[in-house]
C-alpha cells in the first residue's frame, strides 16, 4: 500500500469518527432539549437564549427576541408567559406604539441567567482543561466549517422552498 492510498485512508477514517462524535452531540443536545420541557425549575436552552438576548438591552420588542432567540413568534409568547409567571422577565405594551409588547428582564431573570452560565462555563472549563491552545483552535476550526456546512444546507433548501411557493 502507498503512502498516499494509507493517509487516504487515514483521513477517510478521522472524517468518519468526526461526522460519529458530530451525531453524538447531535443526540445529545435534542435529549438535553426534551429533558429542558420536563424541568420547569431550571432554565431550558431556549430560555436562556431568550433572557440572553435581553441581558444587555433595557428592553427588547417581543418579535426581535423571537428573531434573536431563533424562535416563531408562537413560542416566543408561550415561553415569555411561563418566563413571566416565574418573575424573570416583565412584559408591558411600548409607550411609543401600543400594539408593540416590550420585554425586559427582572432581576430575578439575570440572577438564573447569571446562574446557568456560571455552572456552563465551569463545566466547560473543566471539560476543554486538558487541550492545548493550539487544539482548542483545530476544534474551533473544524466547527466553523461544520456551522458553514449546515448553513449552506439551510440556504439551500430555503431556496427550494422559495422556488416551490
Amino acid at each position: 500500500m502507498s503512502a498516499a492510498t494509507r493517509r487516504d485512508e487515514d483521513r477517510d477514517a478521522a472524517l468518519a469518527a468526526l461526522l460519529a462524535a458530530w451525531k453524538e452531540v447531535v443526540v445529545i443536545q435534542r435529549r438535553l432539549r426534551a429533558r429542558d420541557s420536563q424541568r420547569p425549575d431550571r432554565l431550558s436552552m431556549a430560555h436562556f437564549l431568550a433572557l440572553s438576548a435581553l441581558e444587555d438591552t433595557d428592553e427588547l420588542p417581543a418579535g426581535r427576541l423571537a428573531a434573536k432567540a431563533e424562535l416563531s413568534p408562537a413560542a416566543t409568547t408561550q415561553m415569555l408567559d411561563h418566563l413571566e409567571r416565574q418573575g424573570m422577565v416583565r412584559r408591558q405594551r411600548s409607550a411609543d406604539d401600543r400594539r408593540v409588547v416590550t420585554v425586559s428582564l427582572t432581576e430575578l431573570g439575570r440572577e438564573r441567567l447569571a446562574a446557568r452560565r456560571a455552572d456552563f462555563a465551569e463545566r466547560y472549563r473543566d471539560a476543554m482543561a486538558d487541550l492545548s491552545p493550539d487544539e482548542l483552535a483545530a476544534g474551533a476550526a473544524v466547527l466553523e466549517r461544520m456551522r458553514d456546512l449546515l448553513e449552506g444546507y439551510a440556504r439551500r433548501e430555503e431556496a427550494v422552498a422559495a422556488t416551490r411557493a
